[in-house]
This record gives C-alpha cells, structure tokens and sequence, in this order.
C-alpha cells in the first residue's frame, strides 16, 4: 500500500489482464494522493499457469493480498467451485483492506467472483473493458452482468460506452477512454525480439507466427476441434517458426492445453510458453508475420503493433475489428486460406497502416483523473437512465410496459 490519499485496489487475475493494467497501476502507485493495493489471485498463483505473480512483483509492486483458487479442475462444476473461492477470497481481502475503490477489467470469471465480494463489501466498482461482446464465450455475460454491479466505467471504444448507456448507466459515470494496451505500444518502445527468439531456441531473422488459442466455452468441446484444425493447418507452413502462448484457465482448458503441445510436437519449429510477460509478448507480435487463434489481443493489440491477425471461429464475435483482422472458419482449410492471405504482401500492407478502434489520448492519465476526482459520497447509489427521463425506475407509475434508452 502506497500513497496518503484515496485507497484504491487492483485486481489481477492473470498474466492478460496485468499486462493492460500495468501502466494504470504504475500511475497510481507514484500518484502521492493515492493509496494502491494489488491484489493477484487466480491464475498468477497457479504453477500450470506460469505462477505470473512474480511478473508483478518483478515491476516493483508489493502484492497486499493473495486470492488462490482451485483452478486444477477445468470442467464446469470444477469451474464453478474456483468461482466460489474467488468470491469467498476476494471478501476476506476487502475486509481487510477497505479500499475506496476496487478496480477489475474485462469478463473473467474470476471477476465476477470479485465484483460479486466488492457488491457485498460496499466498495465501489471501476470496470475497465466494459461494453464489449464476445458472443462466443461465457465471458460474454459476465462482462455484462459486472458492467451492472459496477459504479464507474471506463470503455475502450466510444460505441462501447453507448452500450453501457443503453444498459440503463448513469452517462456521467461512463469515460470512453480507449484502450490502455494500445496507449502502452503507443507510448513505450517494444522490445526487441532478437534476445527473446535466442531464449527460445529461434533465429531471430526468420519469419514467426504468434499464436494463442483459448477455449470456446459455449461449445460443447470447449474447442478442441478447432485446435485439430489448427494444427493441420500450420503444417502447410512448415518453413515458419511458431510461437505458441499459454491457454487461459477455463473449462476444458487442459484439452486445449493438450492440442496445441501436441501441434509443438509434430511442428518442425513451434515452442510452447506458458507466460511470455506482456513486454516480451508485444515484442512477439511486432516481430509475427501473424497473430493466429482467437485471443482478444489479435483484436486489440496485434493492429495497433502493424500485425495481421487470423482470427478463427466466433470467440471474439461482436467485438470491433480493424481492417487487419482477417476472420475464419474452424477448419483446415479455412485457416489455412485465411493465414496465407494475411501473409501476402496486401494484408501486410494493410496492417501496416491501419487504423485501430481501440485508440484514444492519454488513456492512462484520463482514468487517473477521473479515479481521484469522482465523489464517493453517493456513489453506491445507482438509477437507471433512460432517455428523455429525469426520475429513477422506482418514481414511474405501476403498469409501464416499455421505456426507451439511450442507443
């Protein structure tokens, strides 16, 4: 804990989400009127997921309270019994810690845990990433269902605080910020990925795939299909090394997780990482002629580092895109047509100079702002705002049927 001033906390479950808060938490933590508390659980503690605590602990922050959750049993009751831990564990950390504000990115279901604990805490939620869609996944209802236990949301797209509006939001509430992974490259220098690809035993001057493929959780093989299909599809281009990320810790994860060891096995030059660190994973998808799978980070981060991206199957449907986002089918075929157009100097060439939906100015320094400056008092209160409408839902007369929001 740092600072004299407001006491905030930040929750962090995985190696994904740290990477984008990072530069938020750094703010916070030299911001003399602030008082930060890191919380890591989920994931960061687990050893099958690369134990990515020390990654935080590595840029020079103290970890106030640890969150384990049972994250060795990957089906859905397995599943739903880390989300209990999550929320029992959560509680005991705002307990002690009685945080002003409790900040939480994105549709995890480990954050539904911590929202659900701050809830009951009466501590105040900050949403990062809210608004989105990923119609394929559980993490789609989830992220909605934070977004209305939340008190303030930062977006990362402008249409996405219109969502969160036409959800019944207070606009005053809702800062479309942009995305602070893509202020990150924006703002800091990539490193450079000739050590990285020595580390890993790859030649830095030949040509690399980045590729992340988490499971589908609303399908009824969590998506091992696809990763069949994948593999079959990466061993048309044997002459290309492949870099292949660690899966997220969701049900049917392990199976996923098998798949893709078993396409580093029979690929010539594919290597398996748990955890790459966020630095070094930029640095990868600078340096990919592609990003392949079906990660959010070939919809946000991989146009704003000039990469294609080869997105396979719906996991990221209703999500914005970038002209360089290339989507596909889950079959052989598919992914394969899909990889050798974004490998074709056109895509290239595309990607090179596109635009990304996610960018906004001083992303970090708006939501610095905004975290000191809202008043506290009141802010548990919430009201559905609907168009046109000054009073609450509770001051409209018995017998309405319909009301207009905000779209």
């Amino acid at each position: 804990m740092i600072g004299d001033g407001r006491h905030i906390a930040l929750v962090t479950t995985t190696r994904a989400d740290w990477g984008i808060l990072q530069p938020l938490a750094e703010a916070l933590r030299d911001d003399p009127h602030v008082r930060l508390s890191v919380i890591a659980g989920g994931a960061h503690l687990s050893e099958t997921h690369g134990r990515t605590v020390g990654e935080i602990e590595a840029a020079g922050f103290d970890i106030a309270a640890t969150v384990p959750m049972p994250l060795e049993d990957d089906t859905a009751r397995g599943t739903g019994h880390a989300l209990g831990a999550a929320c029992g564990g959560f509680a005991d950390a705002f307990a002690a810690l009685v945080p002003d504000l409790a900040i939480v990115l994105g549709d995890r279901f480990e954050i539904l845990g911590a929202a659900s604990a701050a809830l009951m805490a009466r501590v105040p939620l900050v949403h990062v990433h809210g608004g989105e869609a990923s119609e394929g996944q559980i993490d789609e209802q989830v992220r909605h269902a934070v977004t209305k236990m939340a008190h303030l949301h930062f977006p990362a797209a402008q249409a996405y605080a219109d969502r969160i509006i036409s959800m019944g939001e207070d606009p005053a509430r809702v800062f479309a910020v942009g995305s602070l992974a893509v202020e990150t490259i924006r703002t800091q220098l990539v490193q450079d990925w000739a050590p990285i690809a020595i580390e890993l035993d790859l030649d830095p001057d030949k040509d690399v795939l980045a590729v992340t493929y988490h499971p589908v959780t609303l399908a009824d093989d969590h998506g091992v299909a696809p990763v069949l299909a994948l593999g079959e599809a990466l061993s048309l281009f044997e002459d290309m090394q492949v870099v292949i990320t660690g899966v997220n810790a969701d049900p049917g994860s392990s199976a996923v997780a098998d798949g893709m060891q078993r396409i580093a096995r029979t690929h010539p030059a594919a290597v398996v990482v748990p955890s790459l660190g966020h630095g070094r994973y930029l640095s990868l998808v600078k340096a990919a002629s592609a990003v392949v799978g079906n990660s959010s980070s070939g919809i946000i981060e991989a146009p704003a580092l000039g990469t294609p991206t080869v997105n396979i199957g719906p996991r990221q449907d209703g999500r914005l895109r970038a002209p360089s986002v290339i989507d596909c089918a889950e079959t052989p075929n598919a992914i394969a047509g899909a990889l050798t157009q974004a490998l074709s100097p056109t895509a290239q060439a595309i990607a090179a100079r596109c635009d990304t939906p996610y960018g906004a100015e001083n992303t970090c320094r708006q939501m610095v702002q905004a975290l000191k400056a809202v008043p506290l008092d009141g802010l548990l209160i919430k009201h559905m705002h609907f168009k046109g409408a000054e009073r609450s839902v509770d001051d409209m007369a018995v017998g309405t049927t319909s009301l207009e929001v905000v779209g």
